[in-house]
């Protein structure tokens, strides 16, 4: 399987590749952008490179596909976002996401899911694509909430992280209430 690039507006999603190493050890050495994510801020940049090698296996196996989110103009990954734990039996997967702080309330994100969804419920025909929020993210949750999402309820404990176990709120979007043409 391959990953497309997909354009919208002023926003470009690419495949992942090691050009790619050094910005993600930016962004994965952010404090601000792993504090609700389930690993740990980077420290070395091989760190960088293993997630490269973990994106392209979740891919060969189908089990996932990741994008670097770049602008018209600047080919350098800002943030990355992507599907991950498809099932084609079930027609599902999970949602995931991260941006550079800088980038952040700009509406890169906002119109960078909203074309991975298009791709999601249109090309790989998904009926179902869920996201897991941490309680405490409350600018996930307005994102997903403005793309449509509803949320489910709150799953306890549902992953340990960083040493404890932390709840989180579960939020799905299926393909009949998805809006193609929304504006953002």
């Amino acid at each position: 399987m391959e990953i497309p690039a997909l354009t919208t507006g002023n926003i470009n999603l690419r495949p992942i590749d090691e050009k790619d190493i050094a910005a993600l050890f930016s962004l994965f050495s952010h404090e601000k952008v792993v504090r609700f994510m389930d690993i740990e801020r980077f420290i070395n940049v091989s760190e960088a490179v293993q997630l490269i090698t973990f994106f392209r296996d979740k891919l060969t196996s189908g089990e996932g596909m990741r994008w670097a989110i770049t602008t018209n103009g600047r080919d350098e990954l800002i943030g990355t976002c992507g599907f991950h734990h498809i099932n084609r039996t079930h027609y599902k997967m999970e949602l995931g996401y991260d941006l550079l702080p800088a980038y952040w309330g700009k509406g890169i994100m906002t119109n960078s899911i909203h074309r991975l969804l298009q791709y999601g419920f249109e090309e790989l025909q998904m009926n179902r694509i869920e996201a897991f929020v941490d309680p405490g993210n409350t600018l996930s949750s307005q994102l997903l909430q403005r793309l449509g999402f509803e949320q489910e309820g709150k799953v306890r404990q549902a992953f340990f992280q960083k040493g404890r176990f932390v709840d989180a709120f579960i939020y799905s979007l299926l393909q009949k209430d998805y809006k193609y043409d929304m504006q953002f």
